[in-house]
């Protein structure tokens, strides 16, 4: 199966994993066949990618957390975030976090060397929640490529569970707003790692690591970040870490008022920031992200279509593909190494019915 913009699935399509609704429930299972009614609904519910069966692309997607884990995951960070909205008690949620914590990193830890090589399935409305579990997972990776301590890789996804917190504390409007930003509101966005921190400071039950995530997860080493322009060594280098992996996520979702870019875009966008991040992380950060996943479908510089086969760590950006040639009613597959063959390149991934 392959990920697709939900504007490019065609009717009678066959949805390849769950689809879960804001609330954690399935909306459409696995299997089901996409009639034009539902392709609607799943619109309605604000859904914009999703996972079809392909004939071309038999590949089972990786997933380092079971999706069930994940929605779990996104429903606790929802009440967190909607119990510091209203200025209630967040200990008791905390606790439950802490839990969850354990059980996923315990589950990680079997796969601290793997790749991101899936495009997680977010409902917009659900998109911060979501967004916090990505973020955590991809910042677990990237830290323990950097050689941390499992307890200190705890730290650093509690942190990114916790950086959007100030987020959470902005007018709902604000936040699921889909037009243009007023300056105001634009100001406001700007300053919510200030108002995480200052939200978080008094929290005892909550490490000193975990506020400097929610205070610099924004700032650049240059200078340009916000919302306090710091820069060099004024920047904790584990806020670096939940800053470049909160990018990504960022770039690779759907999202209120925009929609994902595909992996091999937000990889390159993130190689091209030079002076904002520390080397070290974004050399972390590039052995754990897939640009092009298994099962895509790319379209290749000799003008052939081919299907993403396998992904060398060492040279993420050129795979192993099947290129698709029509032979009469079928078709028949030509596996080529792009590692060897430098006379080709993929151009984009495409999303059209082959």
């Amino acid at each position: 199966m392959r990920a697709i913009p939900t504007a490019y699935v065609v009717e009678n399509s066959i949805l390849g994993e769950n689809l879960y609704n804001s609330s954690g429930n399935i909306l459409v299972k696995k299997g089901t066949t996409l009639t034009a009614k539902l392709l609607k609904q799943i619109e309605v519910n604000k859904v914009y990618t999703l996972y079809i069966d392909d004939p071309h692309s038999d590949y089972e997607v990786f997933r380092l957390l079971e999706q069930s884990l994940r929605v779990k995951g996104a429903l606790l960070m929802k009440e967190l975030f909607a119990l510091a909205n209203e200025h209630k008690s967040i200990l008791d949620v905390h606790n439950r976090l802490e839990s969850y914590v354990n059980d996923v990193l315990y589950e990680l830890k079997s796969f601290k060397r793997k790749t991101i090589e899936h495009i997680d399935i977010k409902n917009v409305d659900n998109y911060i929640y979501s967004s916090s579990i990505n973020v955590a997972l991809l910042s677990a990776l990237i830290a323990w490529d950097l050689n941390y301590s499992d307890d200190m890789v705890k730290q650093i996804f509690i942190g990114a569970l916790y950086h959007d917190i100030g987020i959470a504390l902005l007018p709902s409007d604000v936040i699921n707003k889909s037009g243009e930003l007023s300056i105001d509101e634009k100001m406001m966005i700007l300053n919510h790692p200030n108002k995480g921190h200052n939200y978080l400071k008094d929290k005892t039950f909550l490490s000193a690591y975990v506020k400097q995530i929610a205070l610099h997860h924004h700032e650049c080493l240059d200078g340009s970040g916000y919302p306090n322009r710091i820069k060099d060594d004024d920047i904790s280098f584990i806020s670096q870490i939940v800053g470049v992996a909160d990018i990504y996520d960022a770039m690779t979702s759907d999202r209120p008022y925009k929609r994902a870019v595909p992996p091999y875009e937000a990889l390159e966008y993130i190689l091209g920031t030079g002076s904002k991040f520390d080397p070290k992380v974004i050399n972390a950060f590039i052995k754990r992200i897939t640009p092009y996943p298994c099962g895509s479908i790319v379209k290749l510089s000799n003008g052939k279509f081919a299907v993403v086969d396998e992904i060398s760590e060492d040279v993420p950006l050129r795979p192993i593909v099947r290129i698709i040639n029509k032979v009469g009613d079928g078709y028949e597959y030509q596996r080529i190494d792009l590692r060897v063959n430098n006379s080709i390149v993929i151009e984009n991934i495409s999303y059209d019915k082959i």
